[in-house]
């Protein structure tokens, strides 16, 4: 093939190109010249009044695309990117709803008011034993925010603990339940009438000093919350007589003896019961002493709150502070005193037999088991203080100038809500299954009605 007859295919080859190139270009101009012709004759026909308005055409006015900004750049961005955005946007509300919680739980001003003059006004009556230590710990942490505290004693070593708190204000009250009152029911408990005298008559701290009235602000009762554990049948009748007069029947004397007080004067004022509520929650085998206590409580505070409800002025506002797991820190951590367990080497063989076993199994299992003295394993004590304090503080008025209701009921410390709700709502069976519980445990081979005593 020659150079000529290259020179020629070649040409040839380049005929579409060119054919496809100058056909667009005419179809471009046709086009730019039908859409200039369109638009002048829409512009005509929308200047001509004899056309009618619904058939005349309107002015297109040409739109300029203004420059993206920021805002337009990150909405595209979510767009695109719609489970990053959910996440990120998952993750900072989390973040800020925490923050915000906590700023106005911790930023709540929980302190006791004062007199015009400066001094102190609002009494708290702490009726627990000065031996537990979370009466002390509650002591020392309202008399830290301005309260005068007084701890009720029975003994000449309780009165002893209190003045050794080297606190000026708090107070040992002597209380005895055992003293009969007089048959008119106005008159006071004899161990009330110095508390009658400070919320009656003025008081002045110093000389030169104005007077001032203090107020009976709340009575926080703690009945001890240790009680004996074991099968039903393991436990004799003297626990049961010792549990029943000091954690259930004390409880509800000291409310009724404070009662003629608390109504006395028209401020606001509370009665709060604290008790451990895990294990009356589960109905926790092996518990019966504290399950039984512990309801019985609730019940009495439950009627007893309807029941001042009544009242012409209703001011005194009953709350239950149900307990969890609550660390109170290290200087109210007490030493192990018993092994948790050893009290079945107490039992006969034939209950160490029956129960032995699962007992164990229940103690190992168990939600509030003893922990090292180095464990933490509940909630902060300053939750505790913080719920005392909401139940203490004066009622709050809507805008309809009407008292609120305080809450009725208060869950405090670790497990306490939890447990709550799972032995509400959760199936007995399943809970024990939950918590490790065997049910059909059959005899052992070793038990005395084969003839041989198992060893424990």
């Amino acid at each position: 093939m020659t150079s000529d007859d290259q020179f020629f295919f070649d040409y040839l080859a380049s005929i579409p190109h060119d054919v496809r190139r100058y056909s667009t270009q005419v179809a471009d101009s046709i086009d730019q010249q039908v859409d200039q012709a369109a638009t002048a004759i829409r512009n005509t026909l929308s200047q001509q009044t004899w056309l009618p308005s619904q058939v005349r055409p309107s002015i297109r006015q040409a739109h300029k695309m203004r420059p993206r900004g920021f805002t337009d750049r990150v909405q595209d961005w979510m767009t695109r990117n719609r489970a990053w955005t959910a996440a990120i946007i998952a993750f900072v509300g989390t973040g800020v709803v925490l923050c915000y919680g906590n700023k106005k739980l911790n930023g709540k001003k929980r302190k006791a008011r004062k007199a015009g003059n400066g001094a102190r006004k609002e009494i708290v009556v702490i009726a627990g034993s000065p031996h537990e230590p979370m009466t002390r710990a509650i002591a020392a942490d309202l008399e830290r925010r301005g309260y005068i505290v007084y701890v009720t004693v029975s003994s000449a070593n309780e009165e002893h603990l209190v003045r050794a708190e080297n606190r000026a204000d708090i107070k040992a009250l002597w209380l005895d339940l055992t003293t009969k009152n007089t048959p008119n029911s106005s008159e006071l408990h004899p161990s009330l009438h110095e508390l009658r005298s400070l919320i009656t008559q003025p008081q002045s701290p110093h000389p030169g000093m104005p007077p001032h009235t203090c107020q009976l602000s709340g009575v926080v009762i703690l009945p001890s919350p240790n009680f004996a554990a074991g099968p039903v049948a393991t436990i004799p009748a003297s626990s049961w007589a010792d549990t029943v007069n000091s954690r259930l029947l004390s409880p509800i004397l000291t409310a009724q003896i404070f009662l003629p007080l608390l109504t006395l004067r028209n401020n606001s004022s509370a009665l709060v019961f604290a008790y451990p509520s895990i294990s009356s929650s589960l109905s926790a085998p092996f518990a019966a002493p504290e399950v039984a206590t512990t309801r019985a409580i609730s019940g009495f505070a439950a009627s007893l709150r309807q029941e001042l409800r009544l009242l012409e002025h209703g001011n005194v506002d009953v709350v239950e502070l149900r307990l969890g797991n609550v660390d109170l820190g290290p200087s109210y951590r007490n030493a192990q005193s018993q092994i948790a367990g050893t009290e079945i080497l107490a039992w006969s063989a034939q209950q160490r037999a029956l129960y032995g076993q699962q007992y164990l199994s229940s103690v190992e299992q168990r939600p509030v088991a003893s922990a090292g003295p180095s464990t933490v394993r509940g909630s902060p004590a300053r939750n505790l203080h913080y719920a005392l304090m909401d139940a203490l503080e004066p009622a709050s008025v809507n805008f309809l100038g009407r008292r609120t209701r305080k809450k009725a009921v208060m869950y405090v410390g670790r497990g306490a809500r939890s447990y709550n709700f799972i032995g509400a709502w959760v199936p007995s069976g399943l809970v024990g299954l939950m918590m490790g519980y065997r049910g059909g445990y059959s005899v052992p081979s070793g038990s005395p009605s084969s003839g041989s005593e198992p060893s424990w």
